[in-house]
Formats: C-alpha cells, sequence, structure tokens
C-alpha cells in the first residue's frame, strides 16, 4: 500500500506540474480519467511488459483499463510467445495427431529437431490409437501425418498489446507532458479498438531480432524525428516534440519491414515511474532541441 500510495502522489504531482490549474488528481495513462483515490478497487499496478511473460510492475493504471486490456490484448502477447516456442519445438502443447481419419489425443514437441510425442491417456478411440501404432511402427520415407493444435492468438493484437507496452515506458519515463498532447489520441484509440488498424504505419518489424530493447529520441533522418522504442522485434514509433504534425504521414511512407538507420539520443528504460518532463521541463526542450538537430547525440 505504501508504493500505491507513493506512485499514486507521484502522478497526481506530475500531473499538475504538466497541466498548471489542474485538480489534484491521478491521471490514468490510458484512458485518461482522472481518480482520486488509490483504492486497489480502482487504481492497479500495471505490468510492464505482463508478469506472464516476465514483466514487473512500473506504473499504475485504473482498474478498467488493465482487466480491459488483460483480456483484449495482454492475453495475445503470452500466446504469440508460447506459438513461437511450439513452432521452435521448446515448449511442450497439446493436440491430435492425425493419420487418414485417425486422430490420438497427444502431447509433447513436435516442430523441433529432437521431438517426443505422448499420448494422453483416455482421450482416444482404441481403434484409432491402433491405427496410429501401427503407422509408427511400419514408418517409411515419404509417410504423411498431421499434428492439429489450437491457440487463441491474433496477430495484429498482439502488435498492439507490444505497443501499448512501449507507450507505458514512455509514459514511466516522460510522463504526462509526453502523452496528454493531442497526436497521441490515435494511439490511445487503438488500444480500445484493438481490431481496427488505427495507427499501422508506426508499428514495424525488425528483419532480425535485436539483443537489447532500447529507447532512442531520434533526430536523423529528419523524416523520422520521433520517439522510438525497440522491443525484441518490434520498433515502434511516436510523435516527437518537433515536427509532430506530420508524425503519421511521414511514419506511413515508411515500409512495415526493413532496415532502418536512425541517430539520436538513447534513453533509460525506466523501472518505476519518472515523468522527467513533468518534473523537468528542461529535459522536454532538451530533447526537442536534440530531435531538431541542434544538439549532438548519437548512436
Amino acid at each position: 500500500m505504501n508504493r500505491r500510495q507513493q506512485w499514486f502522489d507521484l502522478g497526481s504531482k506530475a500531473f499538475v506540474a504538466a497541466r498548471p490549474g489542474a485538480p489534484n488528481i491521478y491521471c490514468c495513462p490510458l484512458c485518461i480519467r482522472g481518480f482520486d483515490t488509490p483504492s486497489p478497487d480502482v487504481m492497479s499496478f500495471e505490468d510492464v511488459p505482463p508478469r506472464s511473460v516476465g514483466g514487473k510492475p512500473l506504473v499504475l493504471t485504473c482498474r478498467a483499463c488493465n482487466n480491459r486490456h488483460g483480456s483484449d490484448l495482454d492475453s495475445h502477447l503470452k500466446a504469440g510467445r508460447d506459438l513461437k516456442e511450439i513452432l521452435e519445438g521448446t515448449r511442450e502443447t497439446g493436440g491430435r495427431l492425425r493419420i487418414g481419419e485417425d486422430r490420438v489425443t497427444v502431447r509433447g514437441t513436435v516442430f523441433g529437431e529432437n521431438n517426443t510425442i505422448r499420448e494422453v491417456n483416455g482421450k482416444s478411440d482404441p481403434k484409432a490409437r491402433e491405427a496410429v501404432k501401427s503407422f509408427f511402427e511400419n514408418l517409411a520415407i515419404g509417410s504423411e501425418f498431421h499434428f492439429e493444435f489450437s491457440l487463441k492468438y491474433n496477430e495484429w493484437r498482439e502488435r498492439v498489446a507490444w505497443l501499448r507496452v512501449a507507450y507505458l515506458y514512455l509514459f514511466a519515463l516522460l510522463g504526462y507532458t509526453f502523452i496528454l498532447r493531442k497526436v497521441m489520441n490515435p494511439i490511445r484509440e487503438q488500444f480500445f479498438h484493438p481490431d481496427e488498424k488505427q495507427v499501422p504505419q508506426i508499428i514495424k518489424i525488425m528483419t532480425e531480432p535485436i539483443p537489447q530493447d532500447s529507447i532512442i529520441s531520434i533526430s536523423q533522418p529528419a523524416e523520422l524525428r520521433s520517439f522510438s522504442v525497440k522491443l525484441q522485434r518490434w520498433m515502434f514509433f511516436f510523435p516527437g516534440f518537433v515536427d509532430s504534425d506530420s508524425f503519421y504521414d511521414r511514419l506511413a511512407a515508411l515500409p512495415e519491414k526493413g532496415s532502418i538507420s536512425v541517430k539520436g539520443k538513447p534513453l533509460p528504460f525506466p523501472t518505476e515511474p519518472m515523468f522527467l518532463c513533468d518534473f523537468q521541463p528542461e529535459f522536454a526542450e532538451h530533447l526537442a532541441k536534440g530531435q531538431a538537430g541542434q544538439l549532438n547525440n548519437g548512436v
């Protein structure tokens, strides 16, 4: 409760610092609604990324957003990771082994180099089990069998979920000064309409997964002046503090996949709320000058 109260108070002060004259409330960074209590029934610790893929609490969000996005988006992060591991042969999964019209319920690894498959007792018709057993006892080159499994997974929702993770990293780092700009509204709308491709141009797929996640305030090339967050095989762009009016049009001209070379200032990954631009307005000015090419920063 002490940390919850501390983060609530810090966020309230950051909100007022970013919007002088605003009421002393905590503004949820996702729905932009204000709350006057840190009660667990109202506010929740937001794991960034979700705990299911190794995340830890980073900021507070309202309970409604946390619950809704957990169901709509975060579940697809875990499903995406599970699918990747299943196809690599490093994760077991349950499914059905099909040979012709005969099916046997099994569990194991199927897509890797060294696979193990075992029958799930009591789940298959005895005749089908015997037919499958005979097939493998007389297995010959060119023999064909199929493995069927199901996973509740939507690739676009996984992308949006990672976009949300990147957004929350930047909120924790830069604060309300960053997220309360009108240019950020389409990104938040994407979270609440996960099946609509509202901002597909800002989500890019890396040709190769990167060894280390990163946040960069980009100054060059000029058409990419923005903030970028690289997470595993994804690269996300967010409106910078300069040329924000043309942000979405500039990003739409980029290919979804490919190589992108940028120059700018590396920023730290936050491990707790920092809200640097709220409490240090000069830091926001420094980032704007860097993005405008008035400072020498390089990566």
